[in-house]
């Protein structure tokens, strides 16, 4: 079998500690992460101000989103000549879970024995178990669940993609068809997404939110980074200049200020056709400019860089903190909520890195040892061509 992969040919590889290292993190995309989250904080602590900051912040998190994780598939493909599902699954959960079991677990405590926000009252707390921790925020579901965790949506999104994603990328670099692949999938997406949203303007006006976190809606972000991945060695040459690359980082930055303030994006089919495929190219143009520059950043994006290294936690546990600082609401926060939102939100965020995330690194990097010893022989090819594991 003949798999191509950025126009070379994977063959299957023997295992090396070179090969099985973990990457390093690039400091250029804990910016663009720290600015991401940065926007939905914006969003989520001044709502009437910076109402498309919410969605713009996580339009740029699914195009990044796309372009690492379709990496990580690819050098799998490349090493391989296969995709370790196994292994893949195991490191989403390794590196998701911990976070989001601690947030599920303090809320239910909390509105178990305080009930700040009702959920007890309601009956709502173990439908919203269910749903954060089954991903599936982005449902039309038919049980109600807690306000608190709305940003869920967007972890449903991901995952739900990457359950389907990493099968038809390996079909299509098998067939060399990667093309056809990104095509049909916008296609598909984006039929789906005019026909809900169309649906939503003539026959619901008020499932506005609804729409908003289908899977189908924003799904295109991810097939944008993902082409970006396939296709980086093109692109990065095509930023190679110097002039080039400021240009369209001023460009692109200024796009997505402006959309941060685009009036009820989340209810308008202007954002919907126009304004979000916009976020998501100006994404895409910064995620190839960070992934393509020097390791080094200056220094004055420090603060980026460690709000994007925490910025999982950051996301997680921001809308739940004005929810409970707040009485229950996300609207009409007086300015000291809001800025103890933030402090707070950053501080449990370090907490969650610290603690819970680097309890997940660590079970990670055991399930790496453990996996390589004993399901990960290298392979030899038979004289007869047959592909086998060396005992």
């Amino acid at each position: 079998m003949t798999v191509r992969v950025e126009g070379t040919v994977a063959r299957p590889a023997q295992q090396t500690a070179h090969q099985t290292a973990v990457r390093p993190r690039l400091d250029s995309l804990d910016v663009l992460r720290g600015a991401a989250v940065g926007a939905v904080l914006l969003g989520h602590s001044w709502p009437a101000i910076f109402q498309g900051a919410g969605i713009v912040g996580v339009i740029v998190f699914f195009v990044l989103s796309g372009y690492l994780i379709t990496g990580v598939l690819l050098r799998d493909v490349e090493r391989h000549r296969k995709i370790r599902y196994g292994r893949f699954y195991a490191h989403r959960a390794f590196r998701l879970l911990p976070a989001l079991i601690a947030l599920l677990g303090v809320y239910a405590v909390v509105e178990l024995t305080a009930d700040v926000l009702g959920d007890r009252s309601k009956g709502v707390i173990g439908y919203t178990l269910i749903a954060g921790f089954g991903y599936l925020k982005d449902l039309p579901l038919p049980f109600d669940v807690s306000l608190a965790i709305g940003p869920l949506w967007t972890l449903a999104v991901e995952e739900q993609f990457y359950l389907i994603w990493p099968a038809l990328l390996l079909l299509a670099l098998r067939r060399n068809r990667q093309g056809a692949l990104l095509g049909w999938s916008a296609a598909v997406v984006l039929s789906l997404m005019t026909a809900s949203v169309l649906a939503m303007l003539i026959l619901a006006p008020q499932l506005h939110s609804l729409v908003y976190a289908l899977p189908t809606t924003w799904g295109l972000g991810l097939i944008v980074g993902s082409g970006l991945r396939l296709y980086r060695v093109h692109l990065f040459s095509w930023f190679s200049g110097r002039r080039l690359r400021r240009a369209t980082l001023i460009s692109s930055v200024l796009v997505l200020a402006t959309l941060i303030f685009f009036p009820k994006a989340n209810e308008s089919a202007a954002f919907f056709f126009a304004g979000g495929p916009l976020a998501m190219a100006a994404a895409g143009v910064l995620v190839v400019l960070a992934a393509s520059r020097a390791p080094v950043m200056p220094k004055w994006t420090r603060a980026l860089q460690a709000l994007g290294t925490v910025s999982y936690g950051a996301y997680l546990w921001n809308y739940i903190v004005i929810l409970w600082l707040n009485g229950g609401s996300t609207a009409d926060l007086p300015p000291l909520v809001a800025v103890s939102a933030i402090l707070l939100t950053l501080l449990l965020a370090v907490i969650s890195w610290n603690t819970v995330e680097r309890l997940g690194r660590s079970a990670r990097d055991r399930f790496d040892k453990y996996y390589d010893e004993n399901w990960n022989a290298p392979a030899r090819v038979e004289p007869s061509g047959a592909l086998r594991h060396a005992p």
